[in-house]
């Protein structure tokens, strides 16, 4: 089946959107096909948003000759970064007069004139392949999800809502993300089950102040808050500062996955052989060393090991002098959180002669030899 990425190509230079035709024809394979879609002002770009949906974008910022301080193509910018989910690639020689509230990121990236369309489109392809704009795109998997989740689900539920009570859009919006998760985490025979270091984390963190999985840094050091979320929510706000219900936060030190900090906080042995070593990080991945949570590397956060039998507190205001990374995601954070609590509450027994248990029992299990 042939994939077909719509761009919408904003440029009013007929020789510019000429030339972008015929790289988007020689650009398509067995596998994808192009559908530019060109029009010459922010006008008529803007009604095309309306009727049509794109998996990507090419802007021009000057869409009147003649006049190089005219900069409508921002209006264009505006309304899809408002409104639209895909990327937008902005392509002109008057890369100074982009709007400064509009930021530029891996979804919005700029380019001079001088640019080959080649790299352009091979730029939005790429992202496209990633499937991004189906999933997120306004027609994808979401929004398949959403109606499904609209006339099976909240269809037969809504006579018993109380229409207008109980703060009911913040109740329905909960509604369907916990219907939506559910969706999202069917199996599937064709996909990878195993997650995603970026799903790991949030960044930035969402909450204003703190939350329980806050990864932070501070005076060299990284830390991830152990505490639970009833001690760490906001209630409010005195003399300028959050108020929190505990008196202190808990933290465990993160241990970066290098030899010197192994070796360092006594994890491993200076004299550990490659077989040990492959052993010990084995165990800690796989969450089988009780006093270690392995959190993966993503971005600017390093692979870490959090020490749960080294844990510190700090105080509210120390706390606010550190540097919020990440937030560890909810269904992460579960499980460092039960481990946590594992490791604190295990209780340990009298011992017993287990290789003598060992020696006395096997015979059971035998075939009458």
């Amino acid at each position: 089946m042939i994939d077909t990425v719509r761009i919408l190509i904003v440029e009013d230079d007929e020789d510019q959107m000429e030339a972008y035709r015929d790289a988007a024809s020689d650009m398509e394979t067995e596998e994808f096909r192009l559908e530019v879609v060109g029009r010459r002002s922010a006008e008529q770009a803007k009604e095309e948003l309306l009727s049509r949906d794109f998996d990507g974008a090419i802007v021009d910022l000057n869409l009147s000759p003649g006049n190089p301080n005219e900069a409508s193509g921002n209006d264009v910018l505006s309304e899809i970064t408002a409104r639209h989910r895909f990327p937008v690639f902005v392509v002109s020689g008057n890369l100074q007069n982009l709007a400064p509230d509009i930021g530029q990121s891996g979804f919005l990236k700029t380019f001079d004139r001088a640019v080959s369309n080649d790299v352009i489109f091979d730029g939005l392809i790429k992202i496209h392949k990633t499937g991004i704009t189906k999933i997120l795109g306004g027609r994808g998997l979401i929004e398949q999800h959403l109606g499904e989740i609209f006339w099976r689900h909240l269809s037969c539920d809504f006579d018993n809502w109380d229409a207008g009570g109980r703060d009911s859009e913040r109740t329905l919006l909960r509604y369907a993300v916990t219907h939506l998760l559910e969706y999202l985490d069917l199996p599937h025979e064709e996909e990878n089950s195993h997650y995603h270091e970026a799903e790991f984390y949030i960044i930035p963190p969402i909450r204003a102040h703190v939350a329980t999985g806050d990864v932070v840094q501070h005076e060299g050091g990284r830390y991830i808050v152990l505490s639970p979320p009833c001690d760490v929510v906001v209630r409010g706000h005195k003399d300028g500062k959050p108020v929190i219900n505990a008196n202190s936060i808990v933290l465990a030190p993160l241990v970066p996955v290098t030899r010197e900090a192994f070796l360092n906080y006594g994890i491993m042995r200076e004299d550990a052989k490659s077989s040990d070593r492959e052993k010990l990080l084995d165990e800690i991945v796989k969450g089988k060393r009780e006093k270690y949570v392995f959190l993966p590397g993503y971005r600017n956060i390093d692979a870490a090991v959090a020490d749960l039998q080294n844990i510190l507190t700090w105080s509210l205001d120390d706390f606010m002098l550190a540097d919020r990374l990440a937030t560890v995601s909810g269904a992460f954070l579960k499980e460092i959180q039960s481990r946590f609590a594992a490791y604190y509450g295990r209780q340990g027994q009298p011992d017993l002669d287990k290789k003598e248990l060992v020696k006395q029992y096997k015979k059971v299990l035998s075939s009458g030899e």
